[in-house]
């Protein structure tokens, strides 16, 4: 079964397991795992940060970032269709009893003009708004890069507003690698990013801020269960998955060889409206209803291919490093076999 339903399904490879069966172990909660206290340092150094703290989700290295960033009561901006808002169950009202407000955007690039705005609408009996929350890439958008440039300029404007800036970076390696830019500290208060996603590690996250900011954040890990003992094993295999990150423009050209595929095949597959390729590693198809929609995905699984919803009408491919050139071409026959 080839698998495109998201690139979290991956598989450890062999020689990633056999880090895990070598991995050099301790008690995390006294800081005695060697493996986590290097991992931390290792990704804190790679993107200009004091500090970093493993984490067992992005999701929780978002919600401990809004633990610090915010009181309860007080607004966090961000895009409507933002992760830390939609895809977290829940868990900002749950834990730090703070809301969202929305600011209008282009592929998870803020528009100034709107953010100036809404921020302008506080002082007249509205919450208080303490940070702003982007999405580095934009996933909602199908994976698009937000551009360094755009992060350096919001950065300045949240910091003489006196606002916190977090950067939600679960895939943020493929805009890196895109980019070449790797000094988020210097414009950001806080990152995070997933190693159980693209670059295939089977859990965890690292969360990215000052030596103060992961100070209290491991306090915050503490109290929302997610201290851990000899966490090494895990954190080996997140430090290989990190060293052969330069493999995530493979899953990129993936995603390019199967959209010049399926752009010619709009208006020719039933239902079939458009495709978004924003340069990195997911393809969104556009239907023009979920009946349609469902019976593409149900064509799919015939052929042994596995895709799913971003949302209503919209089925997201998302290629990884599990998906061979082979499985790449049996994709572009079972899209070329459709009308």
């Amino acid at each position: 079964m080839i698998d495109i339903r998201s690139d979290t399904v991956t598989k450890p490879s062999k020689e990633m397991l056999e880090t895990i069966m070598h991995a050099d172990v301790g008690d995390d909660e006294y800081k005695e795992d060697p493996t986590v206290n290097e991992l931390e340092e290792f990704t804190a150094d790679l993107l200009g940060f004091e500090d970093g703290l493993f984490v067992t989700s992005g999701l929780m290295g978002n919600q401990i970032s809004l633990l610090n960033h915010t009181n309860p009561g007080e607004e966090v901006l961000t895009t409507s269709d933002s992760h830390i808002k939609n895809y977290e169950h829940g868990a900002a009202s749950f834990l730090s009893r703070i809301q969202f407000r929305n600011v209008e955007h282009d592929d998870g690039v803020f528009n100034f003009e709107d953010l100036e705005k809404q921020i302008s609408k506080s002082l007249y009996h509205k919450p208080k708004i303490s940070t702003v929350a982007i999405e580095n890439t934009h996933l909602s958008s199908g994976g698009s890069i937000i551009p360094f440039e755009f992060i350096e300029k919001l950065y300045t404007f949240t910091s003489k507003k006196n606002l916190k800036l977090h950067i939600d970076g679960a895939r943020i390696w493929h805009a890196i690698l895109e980019e070449e830019k790797t000094n988020y500290g210097d414009f950001c208060d806080s990152l995070t990013f997933c190693f159980s996603k693209g670059l295939g590690a089977p859990i965890g996250s690292i969360l990215l801020g000052s030596k103060k900011f992961i100070e209290d954040s491991r306090e915050y890990r503490k109290k929302i269960g997610g201290g851990m003992r000899q966490v090494g094993v895990i954190a080996s295999a997140a430090k290989f998955a990190l060293e052969n990150r330069n493999k995530l423009l493979d899953d990129h050209k993936k995603a390019k060889e199967v959209f010049d595929v399926i752009k010619l095949k709009v208006n020719k597959v039933d239902g079939l409206n458009s495709t978004t390729y924003k340069g990195t590693n997911m393809l969104l198809l556009h239907f023009d209803s979920v009946i349609k929609s469902d019976k593409f995905l149900e064509n799919l699984l015939k052929e042994n291919i596995k895709a799913g919803y971003l949302r209503e009408k919209v089925v997201r491919f998302v290629f990884h490093k599990d998906n061979s050139q082979k499985d790449i071409k049996k994709v572009i026959k079972a899209i070329q076999s459709f009308s």
